[in-house]
């Protein structure tokens, strides 16, 4: 294990967290699209206007940055969550925050109960963004259908979609680009623009508890007394406000029967089946056995014995040299998929062979700019995973005055309170804090930096699940 000056304060317990909320299979975590494959860096390509003649051309930017915005999707056919998908950061990312929207979920959030009412033939022909007002013009594929739900559903992603950006409060809606008052055969009316308090009701965006379906808190489900570790599993990965579903059998098709609160910690059976690309196990519940989505379950390791464990240092050393040669993460990595919580909600990667590799470059959040703010895409840099991420953490963790610390947030001049250290979704899992405390006189002290490197036990074996990073904010 690399020799390096380790404070090994361990905390009594695994942190835990629990908080109010509704119902999901998946809490709204975000994942991240399908990498792209383009050059790195933006280009400039030249164009003939006419065939015919060759000498008359038009320069084109081909602009292949790109930047992370979230798109809404429906969970349950009860309530809006949002996941994010990362699209060019071209001046028109509205619009391309909207393609996203229209080519709906992935394999991976079908299988967890993740839908869209918008027609995936559904053609963006346009959108206007002036004073607060999204004017957006889709072909008449986006009324096909029926149900007053799909009709308001779609509408209420959209409006949801566009209004995460700080340029706009409303949204108006065009068809073949003409105005309209009444939207589909469910007679909607659209005679003025729309903003998400329209839709609060119809698709709210925090989950609602079903008065019938019980929400169980820790107190609440079957002593723990005598069960190994090995048959327990913590409620991870879900927001605060939201809960993971116990259903009557291993799927989405099957009945909700009862709500597991984030954090807590319930007995699993030893039952486990792949249903699509998910992994379902079987727990024990006040009402019976059910089945959860096993994403959303980690191992119970208590922090004593995740401090002590050796392999857990030596797994930081593989990860850390698998960075540095740009290697194949996949072997580090929980199958999961690798969570990054960048200065904002965790995203996750999941194509992890080829992630250091990939030329796509992003405009990553910062607390030096606002995400929202239009001249985002401009003033932020552009860098691919590697030079953003993996360069950061080697850099962190070979740092001859780097401090590693178990399970101990460690709060730095202008940095986040330690109560906030680790993001909620990422709270449940044991982790290593890397603190370099940077040594340029120029900054006087400022320029740190902390990695905080969650794990899980997959087959016994530590596994990095989340890299979370906090940094010196002008």
């Amino acid at each position: 294990m690399k020799r390096l000056a380790i404070i090994l304060t361990v905390l009594a317990t695994l942190v835990a967290a629990c908080g109010p909320g509704g119902t999901t299979d998946a809490g709204p975590v975000t994942t991240r699209g399908i990498p792209g494959t383009q050059n790195p860096t933006s280009s400039s390509t030249t164009v003939p206007d006419d065939p015919a003649n060759p000498t008359s051309t038009t320069s084109t930017t081909v602009f292949t940055d790109e930047r992370f915005v979230e798109i809404y999707l429906i969970k349950d056919a009860s309530y809006a969550v949002a996941v994010t998908r990362a699209v060019p950061a071209t001046p028109e990312v509205a619009g391309n925050a909207i393609r996203a929207l229209i080519a709906g979920p992935n394999r991976a959030e079908l299988d967890e109960g993740l839908s869209s009412a918008v027609p995936e033939d559904t053609l963006l022909l346009g959108i206007v963004i002036e004073d607060g007002l999204a004017t957006i013009d889709l072909g008449r594929e986006f009324e096909s259908g029926g149900g007053s739900f799909a009709m308001l559903g779609r509408l209420a992603q959209v409006v949801y979609t566009l209004t995460q950006f700080q340029t706009v409060n409303a949204v108006q809606f065009r068809l073949d680009g003409e105005p309209i008052t009444v939207f589909s055969g469910e007679g909607i009316l659209l005679e003025k623009p729309v903003t998400r308090g329209d839709y609060a009701s119809v698709l709210p965006l925090v989950p609602i508890t079903a008065g019938s379906t019980p929400r169980w808190l820790q107190a609440d489900l079957p002593s723990l007394a005598g069960v190994p570790a090995t048959r327990q599993g913590r409620v991870v990965l879900v927001e605060d406000n939201d809960n993971l579903n116990v259903r009557t059998g291993p799927g989405v098709d099957n009945p909700v029967f009862g709500m597991l609160a984030p954090g807590t910690v319930v007995r699993t059976t030893g039952n486990a089946t792949p249903v699509g690309s998910a992994r379902w196990v079987e727990v024990s519940t006040p009402d019976g056995f059910g089945w959860v989505n096993r994403r959303y379950l980690a191992s119970v390791v208590d922090a004593a014995t995740f401090a002590a464990d050796g392999r857990v240092g030596e797994r930081l050393d593989e990860m850390t040299a698998i960075m540095a040669g740009l290697g194949d993460l996949s072997r580090v990595v929980s199958w999961r998929g690798l969570y990054v919580s960048h200065h904002d909600a965790p995203v996750r990667f999941g194509d992890l062979a080829g992630l250091l590799t990939d030329p796509t470059t992003y405009k990553w959040p910062s607390n030096a700019f606002d995400v929202n703010d239009p001249d985002f895409a401009n003033e932020a840099p552009s860098r691919t995973f590697a030079q953003e991420i993996a360069a950061s953490l080697v850099s962190a963790y070979d740092d001859p005055d780097v401090v590693l610390t178990f399970n101990e947030p460690i709060e730095a001049g202008n940095g986040r309170l330690a109560a906030y250290a680790i993001p909620f979704e990422l709270a449940g899992f044991n982790y290593v804090g890397v603190y370099d405390p940077g040594d340029n006189p120029d900054y006087g002290g400022l320029d740190w930096t902390i990695w905080y490197v969650s794990f899980d036990y997959e087959d016994g074996q530590p596994v990095v699940v989340g890299l979370t990073l906090d940094q010196w904010s002008p």
